[in-house]
């Protein structure tokens, strides 16, 4: 009888870290969801942005299909350091494309800001990655006028981001 409740003891206390981890997995997809969703501009239904969230790794993709770009031939650059972070530009006719790689822990806390222009998104996550000496800075535009929904995304992107810590 001992091994028996001992064994549905240490089954019960395992299943909670697993329990946790879909949670948190589940938690990152519906940020990211939410998130994507924000950064959708309606003026411009040619163009997307993405956060895609894979553990403490992320991209931001940008991508306009509708880009007035012109060249003879397809541009292709890449930078890529120990394959964590990194960024890739594509440029076609028409086509553009830039996609930014970081590693959560590198990133310092997260803030926002309110854009006074009109031609912009209401508001916009700050995002900025420091690493060996220098820095890079990301911005996450988010569609909306509703501040408690921006602060809520940050404050989701924060636990995120110090989980990763």
């Amino acid at each position: 009888m001992k091994t028996v409740l001992l064994t549905v003891a240490a089954a019960l206390l395992l299943s909670v870290p697993a329990a946790r981890a879909q949670t948190s997995a589940a938690e990152a997809k519906a940020l990211m969801q939410q998130v994507n969703k924000l950064m959708r501009d309606p003026t411009k239904p040619k163009q997307e942005i993405r956060l895609d969230l894979n553990g403490c790794h992320a991209s931001q993709t940008i991508r306009d299909h509708d880009a007035d770009t012109k060249s003879s031939a397809p541009i292709s650059v890449s930078y890529n350091k120990g394959g964590e972070a990194g960024w890739a530009a594509k440029v076609a006719d028409g086509k553009f494309e830039l996609v930014l790689d970081f590693e959560w822990r590198e990133v310092e806390p997260l803030s926002y800001e309110r854009n006074r222009d009109q031609d912009d998104a209401p508001f916009e996550v700050k995002i900025r990655r420091v690493r060996k000496g220098s820095s890079t800075k990301l911005e996450l535009p988010l569609y909306t006028t509703d501040e408690r929904v921006v602060r809520d995304v940050v404050a989701r992107l924060e636990r995120l981001r110090k989980s990763c810590r």
